[in-house]
C-alpha cells in the first residue's frame, strides 16, 4: 500500500495542498478528478519529489517504508511511476539506450547492447510497435500516440506498482485514446493499481476504478466510490 497522510505543499510561498490523506491499495485503481488549478498534477509530482515543491509537513510510506527522504529514483524502485501529461523531448538521446538506462537503473544491472536486445524486442513486437521506433531520438517528433505508446512500453519493461496517469488523454484524438486505454486495462493485474489524474471522466468507461478522488481548492472535497461517478459530473463539476 502507498499511503500519504496530512500533506501540506507550498510552491513559491503560496500553499497548492492542505493536510492531503490518501491510501492506494495493489489491485484496486483510483481516480482523482479536480477542476482545472486544483493541483491534481502538482499532488503527483510532489509524490515523485519534485524539488520545485516545498513540504510543509506530510508522512509517505511504501509499504510500511518511509520514503520521505527518498530521491525520484529511489521512489522508483519501490515501484511508482508517473506518466505526465506534458511529456518532454530529449534530443540526442536515443530510446534504446533511456529504456536501457532505466532498465539496469530499476534492477542495479548492466546490460550490454545484445542483453536489452534480446528483453526490449520481445516487448515491442507485443505493442506492435517498429524497432526503428528505438533508433529516434526520446519524444522528438512524436506524436501524442507514440509519446503515449512509450510510456506504455516502460510499463511493461519496468513492472512498477504505482502507477500515476497524469491527464494521459492529452494530445490523443478518440481514436488513440482508446487504444491507449484498452492497453492500460491489459497491464492492470493483482501486482499493480492505477492512479489516474483527469478532470474528464471518459477513462472510467475503460478501466474500472474502486475509488474517487476530488480535489478542489487545495483540499481533499471527497470521496466516493466509482458506481456514482456520473452524479459527480452532474452535481460537482457542473456547479
Amino acid at each position: 500500500m502507498l499511503n500519504i497522510k496530512n500533506l501540506s505543499v507550498k510552491i513559491e510561498g503560496k500553499e497548492i495542498l492542505k493536510n492531503i490523506s490518501l491510501d492506494f491499495e495493489l489491485w484496486k485503481n483510483y481516480c482523482i478528478l479536480g477542476k482545472n488549478w486544483s493541483w491534481k498534477s502538482s499532488l503527483a509530482m510532489t509524490i515523485m519529489w519534485h524539488p520545485k515543491y516545498k513540504i510543509e509537513s506530510w508522512e509517505l510510506q511504501v509499504e510500511k517504508k518511509d520514503i520521505l527522504s527518498l530521491k525520484p529514483d529511489e521512489r522508483a524502485k519501490l515501484g511508482i511511476f508517473l506518466a505526465f501529461q506534458h511529456i518532454p523531448e530529449i534530443k540526442w538521446v536515443k530510446v534504446f539506450e533511456f529504456l536501457r538506462s532505466i532498465y539496469d537503473a530499476q534492477n542495479d544491472s548492466q546490460t550490454s547492447f545484445i542483453q536489452f536486445k534480446k528483453i526490449i524486442e520481445p516487448l515491442i513486437e507485443e505493442l506492435s510497435i517498429d524497432r526503428e521506433f528505438l533508433r529516434r531520438d526520446l519524444n522528438v517528433w512524436f506524436s501524442g500516440w507514440e509519446r503515449r505508446k512509450l510510456e506504455i512500453l516502460q510499463l511493461k519493461l519496468l513492472k512498477p506498482k504505482y502507477i500515476f496517469l497524469d491527464e494521459i488523454d492529452s494530445w490523443l484524438d478518440v481514436d488513440a485514446f482508446r487504444q491507449v486505454a484498452e492497453m492500460i486495462k491489459w497491464l492492470n493485474s493483482p501486482d499493480n493499481c492505477f492512479i489516474i489524474i483527469t478532470h474528464y471522466f471518459t477513462i472510467l468507461d475503460y478501466l474500472p476504478v474502486d475509488r474517487v478522488y476530488v480535489l478542489d481548492k487545495w483540499e481533499l472535497k471527497k470521496q466516493w466510490l466509482a458506481q456514482i461517478a456520473d452524479e459527480i459530473k452532474e452535481k460537482w463539476f457542473n456547479e
